[in-house]
């Protein structure tokens, strides 16, 4: 019945949108929607008027379909006693005075009015001779107050006065004529000769019919589970947009940040400011993933804690609590992206990072992403919002201290890293040869746990190879590599013409890349995507780029090669490299990680002796191979967000089970 206020909200207590009579068919509707066989509603019709109250009871019997409805209610109306299928009614200590239909129950207590000798202005007249044949009839028109007039008839004495009696609290109340118990009595040998009579009736059993078996529950289709989908979708979204003052916050919070940080760290060492001089690149890439975590966390922190209410209710309408928190998560994760989009335009713009946007979102918004799902993890343990946001500085710190940034590794003191001793102490001596290559640069274990370490590398990395100029750089030197290494497998130790002219394009191409300059910044990125196509085409012609610029001019390199940048990146390599380690360290800013099995998972193979023929010595060889450091990272952060999914889901699914 609230179809045309469908796009209205609920509200609050405090500010309410529904009267009262709409908002108690709303609840009724809300709880029995759901696959419960028994359903309790305690009084849903007070404070109502009589006909919002019918209006409520008209919802709740429409939605009693092969389920059991209890309805307390006190004192109805005529018209909403008959609504009821049936009536029970308790006496005091709750003892049964009566269970059968509405007509029954005014029929059973004018019968028993009658024979009790009870007068009351809506009964029939008591006939004069107890001896008379006439039965008493019941009334035509009679209101459920009749009912409690005859339960609680009073205590008259010989002059027709009533008696009255202390209660528990001392307070005189009329004594009752009839106690609770001879009401019990009376209808338990009611229902004893209805129970005679009806055998009288029935004599032959077999004839019975046989009590009905529950009906099945319905299983829940994929459709069934899409529409849950959308809808939990749907009121999830639309409940950040209606709530305009958190809408602002999560609005004007990303912006806010981006042009305080953007601003403060817009300064290079050459005066003028200029990207490839700019002093607090690496500063602002940390920030921005501290800032991405941070909004992550805000934002989820107090969901469920305030869905808390409606999850347990809606338990009984079987709705999954992996469909509840996919929608919660790609609710919050839209809000997410577009504060990070955001962020990024303003902060990449004033500082002057182009052609990187698209790296930097990403690893912004998985930074972001494992904060959404930790808050949300945070919302679904904790109780109220304040212990909820207290604990967000408990996760934010460590990872800003152990992130890398604000504290080099090598700076840290080892000792602290307690993981790292702890494991080396247990783990087995290893043979002379066998030590694990060190460096000052290695990510201590402790820091591994940390979800910035892994952005943090990511996006320092991104910057230094994966901006236009120096990817089309390391594009070309893999074709160099390419060629040679096909000239060393050539026994003739040459490449064919095609070859040969492709090798000498490579060569050209990589002088005229080192040099490219222009006279804006977009005719820099068209050179450098002209470029790959012609060697991709093989239709390079230096001649194109090569032509002198006059007047202001940008390079390349001014452009995408910050120099902050490009010395965590190339020192990482130098230590990576270093020819002195028989086996190449894993260090913070890599390019690539090592990673290997245990000892016990090596490979068993065998080297032949000395030349005199002796018998061949078994070694094991570990196994190990070489990943990207992106794509390592990039598994490592979807790691943390999906542990605290699983973490959520799971006590969340225990919570509500035991509610």
């Amino acid at each position: 019945g609230l179809a045309d206020l469908r796009n209205r909200l609920a509200g609050t207590p405090q500010q309410k949108f529904l009267s009262g009579g709409e908002r108690k068919r709303l609840n009724a509707g809300l709880d029995m929607i759901g696959i419960s066989d028994v359903y309790f509603f305690d009084e849903p019709t007070s404070g109502l008027s009589s006909k919002d109250s019918e209006h409520v009871l008209e919802i709740i019997r429409g939605l009693t379909h092969n389920k059991i409805t209890f309805v307390s209610i006190h004192q109805p109306s005529s018209r909403l006693f008959h609504m009821f299928h049936k009536a029970i009614l308790l006496d005091n200590g709750g003892k049964l005075a009566f269970f059968g239909s509405p007509a029954q129950t005014l029929e059973y207590f004018s019968e028993a009015a009658a024979q009790e000798g009870v007068s009351h202005p809506g009964l029939p007249a008591i006939p004069a001779s107890p001896l008379s044949d006439e039965k008493p009839c019941a009334p035509t028109v009679l209101t459920p107050d009749f009912v409690f007039d005859i339960l609680e008839t009073p205590l008259r004495d010989l002059g027709g006065d009533v008696i009255y009696e202390q209660d528990s609290r001392g307070q005189l109340i009329p004594a009752r004529r009839f106690s609770p118990g001879f009401w019990r009595d009376r209808f338990q040998t009611h229902r004893l000769l209805q129970e005679v009579n009806l055998r009288d009736i029935e004599p032959d059993s077999s004839n019975a019919s046989k009590p009905q078996q529950a009906p099945k529950r319905p299983s829940r289709t994929k459709r069934d589970e899409w529409i849950h989908f959308v809808n939990q979708f749907k009121r999830s979204f639309l409940s950040k947009l209606r709530n305009r003052s958190n809408l602002a916050t999560t609005l004007l919070e990303a912006p806010a940040l981006a042009i305080l940080v953007a601003s403060v760290l817009r300064y290079s060492e050459e005066g003028a400011y200029n990207f490839a001089s700019a002093f607090h690149i690496p500063t602002y890439l940390f920030l921005t993933l501290v800032i991405g975590l941070f909004l992550g966390l805000t934002n989820s922190a107090e969901e469920i804690i305030r869905d808390r209410t409606l999850l347990e209710r809606e338990r009984n309408q079987g709705i999954k609590v992996g469909t509840y928190l996919l929608s919660k998560l790609l609710s919050l994760g839209v809000f997410a992206f577009f504060q990070c989009v955001i962020y990024l335009l303003i902060g990449d713009y004033i500082l002057g990072i182009r052609d990187m946007f698209w790296h930097n979102l990403f690893w912004m918004f998985m930074t972001a992403f494992v904060g959404v799902a930790s808050g949300l993890l945070i919302s679904s343990i904790v109780s109220s919002s304040k212990t909820a946001l207290n604990i967000i500085p408990l996760i934010l710190i460590p990872n800003i201290i152990l992130g890398g940034a604000l504290i080099k590794y090598e700076e840290m003191n080892r000792g602290f890293d307690i993981l790292g001793n702890l494991s080396q102490w247990l783990g087995p001596d290893k043979a002379e040869g066998e030590q694990e290559a060190s460096s000052n640069l290695k990510v201590p274990t402790i820091c591994e746990f940390m979800p910035l370490r892994w952005s943090y590398e990511s996006v320092i990395i991104a910057h230094a190879e994966r901006n236009p100029a120096s990817a089309l750089i390391n594009d070309i030197y893999a074709e160099l590599d390419y060629f040679v290494g096909m000239a060393s497998d050539d026994p003739a130790g040459k490449l064919t013409p095609a070859q040969e002219k492709r090798l000498d394009a490579a060569k050209e191409a990589l002088t005229v890349v080192h040099g490219l300059e222009a006279k804006h910044p977009k005719e820099v990125y068209q050179s450098i995507k002209n470029i790959r196509e012609d060697l991709e085409n093989g239709t390079f012609d230096r001649t194109k780029y090569s032509a002198a610029v006059e007047g202001d001019i940008v390079t390349a390199e001014q452009l995408y090669l910050n120099s902050k940048v490009i010395d965590l990146f190339n020192r990482a390599e130098i230590e990576r490299n270093d020819y002195r380690q028989s086996t190449p360290p894993n260090v913070f800013f890599g390019a690539t990680k090592r990673l290997g099995l245990p000892k016990r998972f090596s490979i068993i193979h065998s080297e032949a002796g000395e030349a005199n023929g002796d018998e061949t010595e078994k070694q094991s060889k570990p196994i190990a191979f070489s990943i990207d450091t992106l794509l390592l990272n990039g598994i490592a952060l979807a790691m943390f967000s999906v542990l605290a999914i699983a973490a959520l889901h799971i006590n969340l699914a225990r919570q509500l089970r035991r509610v």
